[in-house]
């Protein structure tokens, strides 16, 4: 039988301070033995790794743009590789840190999403518990980005417009069914 990670998600308002208490929650676990976690990044503007103080490795951003230039090119990443197999490729490991990162320019997140998606229901089995720093707002929760999660910690400082982006995704949350 197989064991699912216990899923943390962090929201809130931008500059509510979600990366840092993100940070602060997989020191903690890991300090208390809890590991391996797989911390995940799913921010477009990324900086988990600075407060984890690690490098960030490649971000799924870009892997999506390593699959563009080869489109652009007329290539295929190589032609046997369908580009959701290129992308598992890429990230054949087990990590610990895992980043979205951003696509140049203009365009949809969808790819992205998508990655993010299938690496986290591809990985959540080899880890106890995986935390997930959220972009500012609702995009993730609303996209559906994650399978399931245990427990949601909505972060607000004490502004109104903090606590009513709060109080907006845990609407949502309750909305789309999150227990």
């Amino acid at each position: 039988e197989e064991t699912m990670a216990k899923i943390i998600a962090v929201a809130g308002k931008g500059g509510v301070g979600k990366t840092t208490l993100t940070g602060l929650m997989i020191q903690y676990l890991c300090k208390n033995g809890k590991t391996p976690i797989l911390a995940v990044d799913a921010d477009a503007n990324s900086n988990l790794n600075e407060v984890l103080g690690v490098e960030a490795g490649v971000s799924l951003g870009q892997i999506r743009e390593e699959i563009a230039q080869a489109e652009l090119r007329g290539d295929t990443i190589p032609k046997s590789m369908t580009k959701a197999d290129y992308a598992e490729y890429r990230f054949e490991k087990d990590f610990d840190l895992m980043v979205m990162g951003r696509t140049q320019g203009q365009g949809c997140y969808c790819f992205v999403n998508g990655l993010v998606q299938t690496q986290i229901q591809r990985l959540q089995a080899n880890y106890p518990y995986l935390v997930v720093d959220n972009e500012a707002g609702m995009e993730h929760i609303s996209r559906g980005l994650l399978p399931t999660m245990d427990v949601a910690i909505l972060v607000s400082d004490c502004s109104r417009r903090g606590v009513q982006a709060a109080g907006r995704i845990a609407a949502l949350m309750q909305e789309l069914n999150f227990k």
